[in-house]
């Protein structure tokens, strides 16, 4: 993937000059709205009242799916078909009958990405500080739309999506995607996650650092550089 913005002048008081940032259960958590699609969806029916005790199993393997697939997907209009076709098969799971657009259109209004309180403000800090900043992520093509949406992207150099690599961490190929990218040595980035084995240890196995956020303090990843509770630590980490 390109780089996004050149920038020079970096800071070498600072322990890295790359920070390479997992987006999902990061920087933010994605949720599923079940009683809205229920609701969306429930004119559509055919085979009685739809619950959200019933919606929920064949939803949830909808994604699961999804994100089992979406890598053979490499471009937004290919993706936008298995969009549309995992849909249809949810729905018909549910004994719903509607309209291509309808059933993709309420999936679509029916997922968001909500960022984890710190996060802005974590990123706007560590821009502040001539750090530069790149999305490594396991994403479907659509992390830079993502990114925008929610008025980020303004503050990353570059992204890396699976989704657009073609791999997906712990896989090496992402994060030496990401070193190219970035333009800098692997002794000078870290790489921060939530994950212990697809961010973790698969930055270390390419001698990148890393940093795990780890929000509900219980996860065993003896190869991470550093250990946070969330994101409000890292500036101060970084900048030594």
């Amino acid at each position: 993937m390109a780089k996004i913005n050149n920038r020079s002048g970096r800071d070498h008081h600072l322990r890295y000059d790359a920070v390479f940032l997992d987006v999902d259960g990061t920087l933010l958590w994605i949720r599923f709205d079940i009683e809205g699609y229920v609701d969306d969806l429930s004119p559509y029916t055919t085979n009685g009242s739809l619950t959200v005790e019933g919606a929920t199993g064949p939803v949830r393997e909808g994604m699961k799916r999804y994100i089992r697939e979406y890598l053979k997907y490499r471009t937004e209009d290919d993706l936008a078909d298995f969009k549309r076709r995992n849909a249809e098969l949810t729905a018909r799971e549910l004994g719903i009958v509607a309209p291509p657009e309808v059933l993709t259109e309420v999936a679509e209004r029916r997922i968001s990405f909500v960022p984890y309180h710190e996060s802005e403000a974590v990123l706007r800090q560590l821009r502040e500080v001539g750090l530069g900043l790149y999305a490594v992520s396991n994403w479907d093509v659509l992390l830079a739309e993502v990114l925008e949406d929610l008025g980020w992207a303004r503050y990353f150099d570059g992204m890396v999506a699976s989704g657009v690599v073609g791999v997906e961490k712990p896989d090496p190929r992402i994060f030496e995607e990401a070193l190219r990218v970035s333009g800098v040595g692997r002794e000078r980035a870290i790489h921060v996650g939530n994950d212990p084995i697809l961010d973790i240890k698969g930055a270390a196995e390419v001698g990148i650092d890393t940093v795990l956020v780890d929000r509900r303090g219980n996860i065993e990843a003896p190869e991470a550089t550093f250990v946070i509770p969330d994101l409000n630590g890292l500036p101060g980490l970084l900048e030594g």
